[in-house]
C-alpha cells in the first residue's frame, strides 16, 4: 500500500515536470518566432531632434528597456535601463555595432542571438516616430 502511494506520487511528479518542460519550450519557441518576425530596418535619423528616446522589446526570458541618445541626427549612445537574459548572453557588443552603423540593422552577437535581436528591436522601437 505504501509503495503504491509512492509510485503515484512519483508519476504525478514526472507528469508535472513534463508539462512544465513542454510549457517552457512552447513559450521559448513563441519568443523566438516573435523576434524572427520583427523587421529591423534602417532609421531616418533626420526625423529626430536631440534627446533621449526610450525603447523596449522582449518576451518571456529575454527582454530589454533602453535609452537611445540622438545628437545632431546621430545615435551617440545607447544605455541599457533594464535587461533580462541569461548571464553571459547580454549581447552588449551589439550596442557599439548599432552606434557605428547608425542603424539597428547589424549583425547579432554570436551565442546571444535572442538578446541581440531584442536590443535591435528595442532601438528600432525607440526611434520609430
Amino acid at each position: 500500500m505504501y509503495e503504491k502511494k509512492i509510485l503515484i506520487a512519483l508519476a504525478a511528479l514526472v507528469i508535472a515536470a513534463a508539462a512544465t518542460g513542454l510549457w517552457f519550450k512552447a513559450r521559448l519557441n513563441k519568443m523566438y518566432s516573435i523576434f524572427e518576425s520583427e523587421q529591423i530596418t534602417d532609421i531616418d535619423l533626420t526625423a529626430f531632434e536631440n534627446g533621449e528616446y526610450i525603447g523596449e522589446a522582449g518576451d518571456f526570458v529575454v527582454s530589454v528597456k533602453l535609452s537611445v541618445t540622438v545628437e545632431n541626427h546621430c545615435i551617440t549612445s545607447i544605455d541599457i535601463l533594464d535587461q533580462s537574459s541569461g548571464k553571459g548572453y547580454e549581447a552588449h557588443e551589439v550596442l557599439d555595432r548599432i552606434i557605428e552603423a547608425q542603424s539597428p540593422d547589424v549583425d547579432a552577437v554570436t551565442g546571444a542571438t535572442g538578446s541581440s535581436q531584442c536590443i535591435m528591436i528595442a532601438v528600432r522601437n525607440a526611434l520609430t516616430p
